[in-house]
């Protein structure tokens, strides 16, 4: 069952990126752990916070190299859920780097593709993560303004 008690105290005890590191640090277990006792508004969320946590902590590469790779679709959809255009843009972008354009879920093959692209890739990557640290977007106030949307989605 759905509730929203948790969150609705994160939200008034909390604002901004405080708010958001707070409902991902609540979410993200359960996402390792049990994702299908997830909502989609929740993992919404999840996929959003791994991309940023993916590029802050080593990029575009880490977070195409790590697990956080298996849900590169799941992370387009999301942003656009929220109503991203810039760490769309960015995402898309770097998507791109792969040929096709295609992310193949299986990290095995994710591997295989980025030390053969890494080269060429790593140099747009680098141009597209100085963009994402200049945060043109607030991606905390739209995600907050999602979760305040759908809170009777959230725990």
């Amino acid at each position: 069952m759905l509730f929203s008690k948790k969150v609705k105290k994160i939200l008034k005890e909390q604002s901004g990126e405080k708010a958001i590191i707070e409902i991902d640090s609540l979410l993200t277990p359960i996402f390792h752990s049990a994702p299908e006792k997830l909502s989609n508004e929740e993992k919404t969320i999840v996929f959003i916070e791994a991309l940023e946590r993916e590029i802050n902590n080593g990029g575009f590469s880490q977070f195409f190299f790590n697990s956080s790779g298996d849900f590169v679709a799941e992370t387009v959809a999301a942003l656009k859920t929220i109503g991203s255009t810039i760490f769309l843009e960015l995402l898309e972008t770097a998507i791109a780097q792969f040929p096709d354009s295609y992310v193949p879920k299986n990290q095995s093959e994710r591997e295989d593709i980025i030390d053969r692209i890494e080269d060429d890739a790593s140099p747009v990557w680098q141009k597209l993560e100085a963009k994402f640290y200049r945060h043109e977007e607030n991606i905390y106030d739209l995600m907050l303004a999602y979760i305040s949307a759908n809170i009777k989605k959230f725990r």
